[in-house]
């Protein structure tokens, strides 16, 4: 017996990874998620705070930021990546991790070994 299918979506956008840039991922971050009003202000929340600290730890000044937007049904994966010289994550017991772990479902913050920060999170409605 199969189940209902699920409505999938993904929307990929690319950046500078510069503070004025932030309204734009928050305005996308809350048009996937619109559907689902308590949905699209914990995304749009994680989004920024996820996003600010990839811009804060960008390696240059002309770095860009790859962020991807997948919807399934009720739930919201954000993926979002920018080079960096940051050898560590932000600490678990940083205001960033609060905030972000408090609205998520899920939320992992890692340095790949090509010298990419990268965050993915999980909102559900």
């Amino acid at each position: 017996m199969e189940g209902p299918e699920v409505e999938r979506s993904e929307v990929e956008l690319r950046v500078a990874a510069r503070p004025a840039h932030l309204s734009t991922v928050r305005a996308v971050a809350g048009a996937i998620a619109r559907s689902t009003p308590e949905l699209a202000i914990d995304l749009v929340i994680a989004v920024d705070e996820a996003c600010t600290a990839l811009i804060a730890r960008s390696r240059e000044p002309d770095a860009q930021m790859l962020c991807r937007f997948t919807r399934e049904g009720d739930s919201v994966r954000f993926r979002a990546e920018v080079r960096s010289t940051a050898v560590t994550v932000p600490d678990h017991d940083s205001l960033y991790w609060r905030v972000v772990s408090s609205v998520t479902d899920a939320v992992a913050t890692w340095v790949d070994g090509e010298g990419r920060l990268r965050v993915e999170l999980r909102c559900r409605a």
